[in-house]
């Protein structure tokens, strides 16, 4: 391996660094969205599951809840992208949410693998490179 090869691969461990770090944030992302839609499919169960007039701690946030009356178990709110709200029978409401569940653990398990791939591609890179860089330092 000759100086511009050693500076090549030097390059590339530092791109491989950068890709491992946006693969985590993006990980991280899934992993808070992950929580947030389970907690809302639990909500939903526990409110379909609860009589009328029953009251119930419903999650806002940051870890806060706020006690409501159930006026209506049948039917719920539920986002569908771009700001949009509608309507939807509340077992159609927790199939989207355990729908969207599976999507982001599915996106989740394939960040997990390209990071696994990554990180020993790196690896790999790592050891050619410092064998190179030791056998530069014995000669001289």
């Amino acid at each position: 391996m000759n100086e511009q090869e050693l500076r090549q691969a030097l390059s590339t461990l530092e791109m491989y660094k950068v890709q491992a770090e946006s693969l985590a944030e993006q990980q991280q992302i899934i992993t808070f969205s992950l929580e947030e839609y389970s907690r809302a499919r639990d909500t939903l169960g526990k409110w379909k599951d609860a009589e009328k007039g029953a009251e119930l701690l419903v999650p806002v946030g940051g870890n806060s809840f706020v006690f409501a009356k159930v006026a209506n178990n049948k039917k719920a709110l539920i986002g569908v992208g771009s700001g949009v709200t509608v309507e939807k029978p509340l077992d159609e409401a927790i199939t989207t949410l355990e729908t969207r569940i599976n999507e982001l653990a599915e996106a989740n398990k394939k960040l997990t693998d390209s990071l696994t791939m990554l990180e020993v591609r790196s690896s790999q890179l790592s050891q050619v490179v410092q064998a190179e860089y030791d056998r530069l330092q014995k000669q001289g």
